[in-house]
Formats: structure tokens, C-alpha cells, sequence
């Protein structure tokens, strides 16, 4: 769901992403509103409710692909794996749409 204030009266409006461009009627003050794209946070908050957010479990170790990057999403911290030949480039993170910089491992 989507959460953003009514510009007429502030009220706090709700909407379902798939309805994301399309207009409503303010249920407080029926203002005609359009329905903004979702925050971060909020893509965040859906990927953790979906249970689309995966965490390593303690003890368990990260393998590591040869030729291959770790790269952390700078947002969520999501683990990502790209080649090195990607290193200058952006990779986009399957979980919150953040685009982060690949850097050279350092080790």
C-alpha cells in the first residue's frame, strides 16, 4: 500500500501500488487525487511483508563466486554479486530499485 497526504486537506490517503498513476477521490474532503509512485521506505516495508528480504543466517558463511564482486545496496543491504568487469557501473537492487556503484573489492 501506498501512504500520502490529501493536498487539500492532509488527510492520510491510502492505495494499492498496482493503482500507482491512476486518480482517486480523497475519502475525507473527495479532492481529486493522483496516485504518486511509493517511497523507498515504502518499497522496503512491501518487500519485508512479501518475506522478500533474506538475511544469513549467524554462523552461516557468504560464498564468494570467482571473478565475482560483493556489492552491499547503500539503502537496504542487500547482497549482490557482479562480475568485474562491471566495476565503474551500477547495479540495481532487486529489492528496494536502489542503484549503487560497484567498487573494486578490497581485501
Amino acid at each position: 500500500m501506498i501512504h500520502f497526504p490529501c493536498s487539500s486537506c492532509h488527510y492520510e490517503v491510502s492505495a494499492p501500488e498496482d493503482e500507482v498513476g491512476k486518480y482517486m477521490l480523497c475519502p475525507s474532503c473527495f479532492t481529486r487525487l493522483r496516485i504518486p509512485q511509493p517511497t523507498t521506505n515504502e518499497k522496503i516495508e512491501a518487500a519485508q511483508a512479501a518475506n522478500q528480504i533474506y538475511e544469513v543466517r549467524a554462523g552461516e558463511k557468504i560464498k564468494e563466486y570467482k571473478d565475482t564482486i560483493p556489492v552491499y545496496c547503500q539503502l537496504c543491504q542487500t547482497l549482490m554479486y557482479a562480475s568485474v568487469e562491471r566495476i565503474g557501473s551500477f547495479v540495481t537492487c532487486p529489492d528496494c530499485g536502489t542503484k549503487t556503484l560497484i567498487h573494486p573489492a578490497i581485501k
